[in-house]
């Protein structure tokens, strides 16, 4: 083949049929170069947006997605449409395609077109024969039989299809089209946010912001202050957000709710800065600058107590700590603030009432001048907490400021203690007396201490009333409640008058009461109730012989166990003797006769105890016309006791008074004495040494001194023996005695009786 263009006017058929196959080819290179640049344009178009959309990459990477989808257009349109096109053959290459598809042709048609150059070579009938032949087999050919359409057009449909999917896409988002295609021309303009985080500072007072805009707050805070940061996410919630301070640091926040993240800066103690992002919003605003300013403080409390009159108490001045104060007392707090110039309030808890501070001199624990500062006074009423609360000139106030307490003590009404009567049910006759004794203390002093009677019955009337002349008790030390004692004698008639006497089974209620100095209302305290009933002298003296016949049962237990407890020493004292060693079990076997003797000791001061309160019942009853002088003496000793504890000391000097002869020393009341006399020796003198020597004993280390106070328990323990023999002995005679005794009362009651029935037959007669 030449360059030369061969001129196929002779033949005109096959001339039509080469046409035709270069449109065809045409329209083929058309198709598939169209289709690719389309469909290669719309892929890139495609990932630049998902890019973009889903990344929000930088404008210097979308201009560059700008030159590679220009890159991409020029690249395929040169590559499969512009360079196909410029290579299309001519007449010969077209004819060369059709004999390659009809290899039986057998290169006629070429032969004939190259007869169609000038000058024409050859034979020319033979030269006019393949041309005829040409022309007749040209009407025979179709460039279907040379092309193939379909992968030109499967091309071509693919990138239409792209191109009108984008096409619909943008028409229905023509919003998000619009920014992209923007966006990929170089402008800066932003995508919809798919995530918008709202900044709050929750519990941030007004005065601490100083400047609040879209872009930049500016707070300024006192140093220790914790700031609350809270951040809600709306649209699509992300999971999670990043605080991002100066200097690098970041802090990721968890929700903590639905679409809440929160977190809290504690104790801010320098200047700082931070935005926060999350999801797609980066815009890092809006951006919080924090000042960090020296907070008002204060430096120093100081509280003046001034406690009522009454009381006595100085006057104090306390620093920097809580106080104990007594109601009613006056208070002054100072408070020394720091700077100088804070102003600010107390807040009173747990009333939560708020006052002024007004100025005043802040005192000066070491004696010094006193500083400029400011106070306030209060009552104690009642137990507080108070705050102060300061700002300063920037508008500061003090973080936390800390909790003092004033407790507030009460003055307590005054406590009493009966020593007599000892019982809460008491037993008397018309003729007897109510010893009264009673100790008193109160906190502060006594101003009043006294006794009231009343009926017994639902009423409850006063039936009478006395004071007791309060006699000072001294304190151990300082500090300790002010006690008195008080004491008196009351006899049973004077409860009732001339008119209306006692009547047997009256019944009454004593109660002591006393009052303090408190002002302006005094405290008053009384004691619990003493229930006291009036009995026939028979019915008491019943009651007595009961109570003795409990003694003399009590004294054969307290007997009998001393015999046991007595030979168990005894024993333990033959058996050492006998070995001259001690055993390895012998300080067991002296601390259970030790425990033993200690048990007869308690039995025996309670035996004492019983027949003492049966004989006080006795003198103070008057039963015996006798006793008047034991009764006297015995209250004379009592009247000074403060302790409600029983007193042995003073029926030891009545009964060696009574045997003495300078008190009576007759009568069943001084019979009485005797006995509880006798009951405390076997207690007070031998029991207690024969717990004294066992208690020896287990403490000695050698044999020599075990056995010495061994054989001393054992001296006491004899004793012990001896003297409840004769206890026991008293206590038969008074027996007999009690029995003569009542069934005299008896007869002299019945006499008594028959004499005024006689009497009233005679009246009536």
């Amino acid at each position: 083949m030449t360059d030369e263009t061969p001129d196929l006017g002779r033949l005109p058929t096959l001339r039509k049929r080469l046409a035709e196959l270069r449109s065809g080819i045409v329209r083929q290179i058309l198709a598939y170069g169209a289709g690719t640049v389309l469909g290669a344009a719309s892929l890139w178009l495609c990932f630049a947006f998902l890019a973009d959309w889903g990344l929000r990459v930088p404008h210097g990477l979308r201009v560059f997605h700008g030159f590679v989808l220009l890159f991409v257009i020029a690249l395929f349109a040169w590559r499969d449409l512009f360079r196909p096109l410029a290579r299309i053959p001519g007449p010969e290459g077209l004819t060369l395609l059709f004999e390659r598809a009809h290899p039986e042709l057998r290169e006629l048609l070429i032969s004939a077109v190259q007869f169609q150059r000038a000058p024409a070579a050859g034979d020319p009938e033979l030269v006019a024969g393949v041309v005829a032949r040409a022309e007749v087999r040209a009407a025979e050919l179709h460039p279907r039989a040379v092309i193939d359409p379909e992968a030109p057009r499967a091309r071509f449909l693919l990138g239409i299809g792209a191109t009108l999917s984008l096409a619909l896409l943008a028409w229905q988002n023509p919003l998000h089209a619009r920014i992209f295609l923007e966006r990929l021309l170089g402008s800066t303009v932003a995508w919809p946010q798919r995530t918008h985080l709202t900044l709050d500072l929750p519990g941030l007072s007004a005065d601490s912001l100083v400047e609040r805009s879209e872009a930049r707050w500016r707070l300024r805070l006192a140093r220790g202050t914790d700031l609350a940061v809270l951040v809600t996410a709306e649209g699509q919630v992300p999971d999670e957000v990043t605080v991002h301070f100066d200097g690098g640091r970041d802090q990721v926040l968890n929700p903590s709710g639905e679409n809440v993240f929160r977190t809290l800066l504690r104790s801010c103690q320098e200047d700082l800065s931070f935005h926060v992002t999350g999801g797609d919003d980066v815009d890092e605003l809006p951006r919080v600058e924090i000042e960090i300013l020296e907070p008002p403080d204060v430096a120093g409390i100081a509280i003046a107590v001034r406690p009522p009159a009454y009381s006595t108490l100085p006057e104090t001045l306390v620093f920097n700590q809580d106080v104990d104060v007594l109601r009613g007392s006056e208070l002054t707090v100072h408070v020394l603030p720091e700077p100088a110039d804070a102003v600010g309030l107390v807040r009173l808890l747990p009333d939560d009432v708020t006052r002024s501070l007004t100025p005043a001199p802040f005192p000066s624990e070491n004696g010094g001048e006193p500083v400029p500062g400011v106070s306030f006074a209060l009552t104690a009423d009642k137990t507080i907490g108070f705050r102060i609360e300061l700002t300063d000139r920037n508008g500061l106030t003090n973080p936390e400021p800390g909790l003092f307490r004033v407790r507030v003590l009460e003055d307590r009404p005054p406590e009493l203690s009966v020593l007599a009567p000892s019982r809460g049910e008491f037993e008397t006759v018309r003729g007897g007396a109510l010893p009264l004794r009673v100790r008193a203390e109160d906190d502060f002093g006594l101003v009043a201490l006294g006794w009231r009677v009343t009926s017994g019955v639902a009423d409850g009337a006063l039936v009478a009333s006395g004071e007791l002349t309060p006699q000072p008790l001294p304190t151990r030390a300082t500090g300790v409640r002010a006690a008195a004692l008080g004491s008196a004698r009351l006899e049973v008639q004077s409860l009732g008058t001339a008119e209306a006497p006692v009547d047997v089974d009256a019944r009454f209620e004593l109660e002591f009461f006393a009052r303090d100095q408190r002002a302006p209302e005094a405290n008053e305290g009384r004691s619990p109730p003493i229930r006291v009933r009036v009995v026939t002298p028979e019915e008491l003296l019943r009651r007595l012989q009961d109570r003795l016949a409990q003694a003399r049962m009590d004294a054969v237990r307290l007997s009998e166990e001393q015999r046991a407890k007595r030979a168990r020493i005894d024993e333990q004292l033959d058996a050492l003797e006998s070995d001259g060693t001690l055993a390895s079990g012998e300080s067991m076997t002296l601390s259970a006769a030790l425990a033993g003797e200690r048990r007869v000791l308690a039995d025996a001061q309670n035996l004492a105890r019983n027949l003492a309160s049966a004989a006080e019942d006795v003198l103070y009853a008057r039963l015996d016309e006798k006793a008047a002088g034991l009764l006297e003496y015995y209250d004379a000793s009592v009247t000074a006791s403060a302790d409600a504890r029983f007193q042995g000391a003073p029926w030891r000097a009545l009964a060696r008074e009574s045997a003495g002869g300078s008190l009576p020393s007759e009568g069943f009341a001084a019979n009485l004495v005797a006995l509880v006399g006798l009951a405390l020796e076997i207690s007070e003198d031998h029991a207690t040494a024969a717990v004294a020597a066992l208690q020896a004993a287990e403490n000695s280390n050698g044999a020599v001194q075990v056995a010495d106070n061994l054989e001393a328990a054992s001296e006491a323990a004899g004793r012990v023996l001896e003297r409840t023999e004769a206890l026991l002995a008293a206590l038969a005679e008074w027996d007999n005695f009690q029995n003569v005794l009542v069934q005299a009362r008896d007869l002299l009651n019945r006499q008594k009786e028959l004499r005024d029935r006689t009497q009233q037959f005679a009246t009536e007669k």
